[in-house]
């Protein structure tokens, strides 16, 4: 390794082969700062007993502690993965192995989960410095449950976890304004998520998955990813009987973990029971096959307000892989100009189903218009959203967090 070269431990409850949003970027950019040249150590929740505790994969080092896993709760949107760590044993074990890996910095992804508690642990009892990317907004589709996680993200993580951090990774604009309603005190930086231009998937296996679920002579809208009240296809369902008296061979394929029945309950009383197809989690690698058997792509995340809203991690996969998709989101969220409506990507309305279905059939139409807008989509993702950019930002700050750390203790 050359004089520039960093030691850096990662901490997340979720990374692969979990499939989410965090786990992937996480992963990915490990696996970037290892290509340049940095080492990563990674130290994560063991909460699949087939995983092995301690492996190498793509040049990163990865070390999966013992862990409990939870049961699934409504306040957690009954999240499958949600696990324990935090236990004195394991303690002891991260001790060990930062003492082996001499990491130059400790960067957490999550602030939610236990292995943040960790993190602040190890940046104390080591004198390092701590990044902390923020991956998800606290809060619930229920009111009541948030009078819950309010006091729980914006008083006990904000001091037990967030304002033990040197810098805040923010991936766009709507998360940096919540980072500085709830958690004001801490410098942050905004850097997009990093997403991968997927390789074309091989024709046997689109065929295969065209055969499992019956999608021949069928115009797919695809929605990636877990299904829960925030993500519960509400909109699209509602849509549906509408889109098929147009199109009456269209149908919703939704790709991603069931945490939810809403979505499933809302298509049987609206009749469309037969045209939703839901494929239950699927592995990444699987994600290419599912995007070239779609025509479009979307889901909209239903938020308090769309301004509020950002595209997901998905959303942006399927514009990199030259898909035109719908999306109900602030088209700012990444700075002005970046997202166009009707140029890189078709804005619609939350909550307004009846406007939706017309969006979408006039996009199933007008194959000019989705090759279009999918060819403006991946030049944007090619553009702004490249891991070479995402991980040159990351080692900035690292290196800016370092010399404040150091600066900060003579």
């Amino acid at each position: 390794m050359g004089d520039s070269s960093l030691n850096i431990c990662m901490f997340s409850n979720l990374y692969y082969p979990i499939v989410s949003g965090s786990s992937t970027q996480s992963r990915y950019l490990a696996r970037e700062l290892v290509r340049r040249g940095h080492r990563v150590t990674f130290i994560t929740a063991r909460v699949q007993k087939d995983t092995p505790e301690h492996e190498i994969a793509d040049g990163v080092e990865v070390y999966r502690i013992p862990a409990t896993l939870m049961p699934k709760i409504p306040l957690a949107f009954n999240f499958p993965w949600l696990s324990y760590t935090f236990t004195r044993g394991n303690l002891h074990l991260l001790e060990t192995i930062i003492r082996r890996c001499r990491p130059d910095v400790l960067h957490l992804h999550n602030h939610m989960f236990d292995l943040a508690f960790s993190a602040v642990r190890m940046a104390k009892r080591f004198n390092l410095p701590l990044v902390i990317t923020f991956h998800t907004v606290i809060k619930h589709s229920n009111p009541l449950y948030n009078m819950i996680l309010y006091p729980g993200d914006r008083v006990f993580l904000r001091h037990t976890v967030v304002k033990k951090a040197q810098r805040l990774i923010c991936p766009d604009m709507n998360m940096q304004d919540y980072v500085h309603r709830a958690h004001n005190g801490v410098p942050t930086a905004m850097i997009p998520y990093g997403i991968n231009l997927l390789e074309a998937p091989p024709q046997q296996k689109v065929e295969e998955l065209r055969g499992r679920y019956g999608l021949g002579g069928k115009r797919v809208i695809l929605s990636l990813g877990h299904v829960h009240e925030v993500r519960n296809r509400r909109d699209e369902i509602k849509a549906l009987p509408t889109i098929r008296q147009a199109i009456p061979n269209a149908v919703l394929l939704i790709v991603g973990a069931e945490m939810s029945d809403t979505a499933r309950r809302l298509a049987r009383q609206v009749g469309v029971e037969d045209a939703v197809i839901f494929t239950g989690p699927r592995p990444y690698d699987e994600v290419p096959a599912y995007l070239a058997l779609a025509d479009i792509e979307g889901h909209l995340f239903y938020q308090d307000a769309q301004d509020e809203t950002s595209l997901g991690i998905a959303t942006l996969e399927a514009m990199g892989a030259g898909k035109a998709v719908f999306v109900a989101a602030n088209v700012n969220s990444h700075g002005a100009g970046v997202l166009r409506a009707g140029e890189n990507l078709i804005l619609v309305a939350a909550g307004k189903p009846r406007e939706l279905a017309q969006s979408i059939i006039d996009l199933l139409r007008d194959e000019s218009k989705r090759q279009r807008v999918g060819q403006a989509a991946h030049k944007l993702v090619e553009e702004h959203f490249s891991w070479e950019g995402v991980c040159q930002k990351t080692l900035n700050v690292y290196q800016d967090t370092r010399g404040q750390f150091g600066a900060r203790g003579k």
